[in-house]
């Protein structure tokens, strides 16, 4: 169990000042996960996340305002109760759209090691 007290808030990438999203994860304790879920937070004006990529399988479903989620760079726009499942091996990224903030819960399979996008990191 998880107490909304309890969790840990996270930015996209530890000592971002502006990051992309923040994640709270909502199952951290349990060992041996057959997934991961987050509560994904997208700040009003966010800018986009880095592309990346990852084993397993995705589904984001928005709990509210709008949330934008770029895969092998088609985007989505998702409003509130929409949802979304795709191979996360495909280079992704999240974001929001116009003015609006955004609220998910995200659901990876475990194992999969997060890694960037070969291009982004190349241009790095």
């Amino acid at each position: 169990m998880v107490r909304r007290q309890d969790r840990l808030r996270l930015p996209e990438r530890p000592g971002e000042t502006a990051p992309a999203y923040f994640f709270e994860s909502l199952n951290f304790p349990a060992t041996d996960r057959l997934l991961d879920a987050y509560l994904a937070i997208f700040p009003v004006k966010g800018p986009p996340s880095l592309p990346h990529r990852h084993d397993g399988a995705e589904l984001v479903f928005v709990l509210a305002g709008q949330v934008a989620v770029t895969v092998a760079e088609a985007e989505v726009l998702l409003a509130e109760g929409d949802a979304l499942y795709f191979d996360p091996d495909a280079p992704h990224s999240y974001g929001t759209s116009g003015n609006a903030g955004g609220t998910a819960l995200v659901v990876v399979t475990a194992g999969g090691a997060v890694t960037q996008d070969a291009d982004t990191a190349a241009a790095k």
